[in-house]
């Protein structure tokens, strides 16, 4: 039996497939543009998703399915270093295989976990983002700030003190 094209088919907004659907049609490849407000909480504040799309794929076997797919899009994030917010695309793919003894597969939830292991620890504008000053506050890829760079270290406060 050969698989059905997305463009034949309605894929749900929620991504909760019916899987004697998908079993009746022996599998299924199907993408979507998903509303970015159904991410709102998967990044800690500030950063957040602005755009994503997801292509699937359903391939059936005897008592498994197996879903592959693709999560992709944009987010914005705030820098560690210097704390603009700039756009950032994102790609990431799964896998996950359901019984096919469920009456609804959940695809939702396997993306929004995929999105969420895909947070970084630190984002940075750039590799080499200068951040800002310590003294005054300034973004330092702006340009210097005036500072004087011997008050730029933390620890000059305990110059001198021990001998």
């Amino acid at each position: 039996m050969m698989q059905l094209n997305y463009a034949e088919y309605d894929v749900p907004q929620n991504l909760r497939f019916k899987t004697h659907d998908i079993i009746r049609m022996g599998g299924l490849h199907c993408a979507a543009q998903l509303p970015a407000q159904n991410f709102a909480d998967v990044l800690e504040a500030p950063n957040k998703i602005t755009k994503a799309a997801v292509n699937l794929s359903f391939s059936v076997a005897n008592k498994e399915m197996i879903v592959t797919g693709t999560i992709s899009g944009e987010r914005e994030v705030q820098c560690a270093r210097c704390l603009r917010v700039v756009t950032q695309p994102f790609s990431e793919t799964f896998s996950e295989t359901f019984s096919t003894n469920l009456e609804i597969i959940d695809i939702m939830y396997v993306v929004r976990q995929t999105m969420a292991l895909t947070e970084d620890i630190r984002f940075l504008c750039s590799p080499d983002c200068k951040g800002l000053c310590p003294q005054c506050g300034q973004d330092l890829n702006e340009g210097p700030c005036g500072c004087k760079a011997e008050n730029l270290s933390p620890f000059a406060v305990l110059k001198g003190k021990f001998k």
